[in-house]
């Protein structure tokens, strides 16, 4: 069982982080964060299952529900200007979620511009050295990205669709060799398959079972 609250976290130039904080009733020493897409938010399928199988293992799990693609300020930004306004809220939401216990175990799940942040993470903070790092949809079109996945040593799982534009199959070998690789084909960027609501559904299947046995 677990009880649903929000944490007090101070973003980017000190303005409040949307969030939904799971805390497990039980003790627990794994901490999940779930790192949103541009437009794609936590409530969404491909990171609202994921989230609900952490809690199943008993992680407390943190949901960023930050909408960017809702904010005009934000908008009007440079890219550069973006993932600094991104890595400033998911930096201090991650600062806060780590407080609420001695977690032993962290798993990150990103999803889109969230894999932006984790990337940042991975290379940048000594608490992620040994995270589960799960890749969705993954942004393979940033240069700075591939850079940090490439030079990346945690453990790690990529998701991602043939028919998503960021799909790179001479990248995603390369890179798959670090860990483990889930390729649905045919899926779009928010690995669902377009027109046909059956094979999207077994695409969600197949991303959960890819998430239960990497994290196993």
């Amino acid at each position: 069982m677990h009880k649903m609250e929000r944490l007090d976290i101070a973003g980017y130039h000190d303005e409040p982080v949307p969030n939904t904080f799971f805390r497990q009733k039980n003790d627990t020493d794994h901490l999940a964060i779930i790192l949103p897409g541009m437009g794609y938010t936590s409530h969404m399928p491909v990171l609202y299952y994921p989230a609900r199988l952490l809690l199943f293992l008993g992680a407390d799990v943190l949901c960023l529900e930050y909408d960017y693609s809702n904010i005009p300020d934000f908008l009007q930004l440079t890219g550069a200007e973006r993932v600094q306004w991104l890595i400033g809220d998911v930096t201090a939401s991650c600062q806060v979620a780590s407080s609420q216990r001695r977690y032993q175990e962290i798993t990150l799940i990103g999803k889109s511009i969230g894999t932006l942040a984790m990337g940042h993470l991975l290379m940048s903070d000594t608490m992620f050295e040994k995270a589960h790092a799960i890749w969705l949809t993954p942004v393979f079109r940033n240069e700075r990205l591939r850079k940090q996945i490439q030079q990346c040593t945690q453990k790690s799982l990529f998701v991602i669709g043939t028919a998503d534009p960021n799909y790179d199959p001479v990248f995603l070998a390369e890179v798959a060799a670090k860990g483990e690789s889930l390729v649905i084909d045919g899926a779009d960027h928010s690995l669902e398959i377009e027109g046909d609501p059956t094979q999207s559904l077994e695409a969600m299947k197949r991303l959960i079972e890819a998430i239960k046995k990497f994290l196993a």
